[in-house]
């Protein structure tokens, strides 16, 4: 049962699944969970690599944490799959002239009408517009730049050039 623990991965489970499994299979291996730091590098190294990539960025110091955050990241992605699966039923849009057109971003300060020609140009599968603020195509999500978030992890309690993995580093 300790080797089962050891080689405990994710695979196909949910991570609610994974975190029964290996609460379940944890107790056959008190010599790895007694440090609690050790017990959460475990439990984020048996996620499966699109989860695990996502999570090894936070600084999570207990379990409780890196499962809240593997709990929310999943989410995020079945979301994404989802949305990105439903565009994807869509019929393709015919191309149309759209120079005179306007697209408008609402920020919480205010509305900021830009030409169209600065958006990207319409892919197959739906519309991708490029956020005014800081460039980047993120959807109909929150613009971290114009929120005050992390530019490389999303979190408000720093801003990227404060990020504590690249302070670490230096």
């Amino acid at each position: 049962m300790e080797q089962e623990f050891l080689s405990l991965m994710q695979g196909s489970m949910t991570v609610l699944e994974y975190e029964a499994r290996f609460s379940e299979l944890s107790k056959y291996a008190p010599h790895i969970i007694e440090d609690e730091r050790r017990k959460m590098k475990k439990f984020v190294m048996g996620h499966k690599p699109s989860l695990r990539t996502r999570l090894v960025v936070f600084d999570h110091r207990t379990l409780d944490e890196a499962l809240s955050d593997a709990c929310r990241q999943e989410g995020e992605m079945e979301q994404y799959l989802e949305e990105k699966k439903a565009l994807q039923k869509r019929p393709a849009a015919t191309f149309q002239r759209q120079d005179k057109k306007k697209t408008v971003y609402q920020t919480p300060q205010q509305t900021v009408a830009v030409s169209s020609s600065q958006v990207p140009s319409v892919r197959s599968h739906g519309v991708k517009k490029e956020c005014p603020h800081c460039r980047k195509t993120h959807g109909g999500s929150e613009c971290w730049l114009v929120v005050g978030r992390c530019l490389k992890c999303g979190s408000s309690d720093h801003k990227i050039k404060d990020f504590p993995r690249l302070q670490q580093g230096a």
